[in-house]
């Protein structure tokens, strides 16, 4: 049974919720329901009441939501939109739309994908937002309660059991040096040579297991990793300035050779594609919005990916 302080939220105090969770400002909210600051003010305190919980937790910058606030946002924004279907037919219109969506990425697919996802989601929706944020190894693991409309991220990710994936495509690691290293020059380089210089490591956060090393074997522990980084951007630059190594995927690589002056050679030992996934959690598989957002950008990363796997 509903508690006496939830049985006399409407749904427009509801909507007022979701329009917090938003914009995360009480006066832009009041103006979208056309409501005075005070009103706006006291349906925020039945929200409170409702739910028992302070909800937003006032800054000098925003309002920062609680963690009870944002496990809410999710279900609030399943009940408005099945209260719309009741009327009409569920329909996603991207030019009309002023909705926030929310898009986790790795370091690395930020770079190679989202300015061109960015470009044309502004073309579609000019009057939604996107709002990115990091995903690391087992970020969505700590914290199964966020709220987030797909994520971009390669299989080394570990999803919750209620996401689902699928793979978009591979790319294929290469060993990327300065145009003037000392190897450059050669049409393939040994294991052994691979070895004696110093590499760069892009870490994915979360863990401190480096993927490709099995691949090396007992010869592991030969390679030196002198440079660690989060950023795919400053590891490119620095190789272009160095003579380290940096064993990675090739796209972005590619896209940066003349701007950095890198060359890419093949790497000197068997290591097997990487697979790029598209995850979503489950409760958001039929969401008309959500099924936009990740066909854009299954069709983004499907026209950039060196191989594409079309399902």
């Amino acid at each position: 049974m509903l508690n006496s302080s939830m049985m006399h939220l409407d749904i427009k105090t509801l909507t007022a919720l979701l329009y917090l969770l938003e914009e995360r400002n009480v006066g832009r909210v009041a103006n979208k329901l056309y409501l005075s600051q005070p009103a706006m003010s006291r349906t925020l305190s039945r929200l409170r009441e409702a739910f028992d919980d302070p909800l937003f937790i006032r800054t000098h910058k925003e309002m920062l939501p609680t963690a009870k606030a944002l496990a809410l946002e999710m279900p609030l924004r399943q009940i408005i939109e099945q209260m719309n279907g009741l009327s009409n037919d569920q329909e996603f219109v991207p030019h009309k739309s002023e909705r926030v969506f929310r898009l986790q990425t790795s370091h690395y697919q930020a770079q190679a994908y989202m300015p061109t996802i960015a470009e044309r989601f502004y073309q579609l929706a000019p009057n939604a937002s996107l709002e990115t944020s990091l995903v690391t190894e087992n970020s969505l693991l700590r914290s199964e309660n966020q709220t987030v409309d797909a994520v971009l991220c390669s299989e080394y990710v570990q999803l919750p059991s209620r996401f689902e994936s699928k793979i978009l495509g591979r790319e294929r690691f290469g060993c990327i040096m300065a145009k003037d290293h000392p190897l450059a020059g050669q049409p393939t380089i040994s294991l052994d040579e691979f070895l004696s210089y110093n590499h760069v490591l892009v870490t994915l956060g979360g863990s401190s297991q480096i993927y490709s090393e099995s691949a090396l074997g007992d010869r592991a522990k030969e390679r030196r990793y002198t440079l660690r980084t989060p950023y795919f951007m400053s590891a490119l630059e620095a190789v272009g300035k160095t003579d380290l190594l940096f064993s990675t995927s090739q796209l972005l690589a590619y896209r940066f050779q003349e701007q950095f002056g890198l060359v890419i050679k093949p790497l000197p030992y068997d290591f097997p594609p990487i697979d790029y996934c598209l995850s979503w959690p489950s409760e958001q598989s039929q969401d008309p919005g959500g099924m936009w957002l990740r066909n854009l950008c299954t069709n983004v990363v499907q026209s950039m990916i060196p191989y594409p796997v079309v399902s």
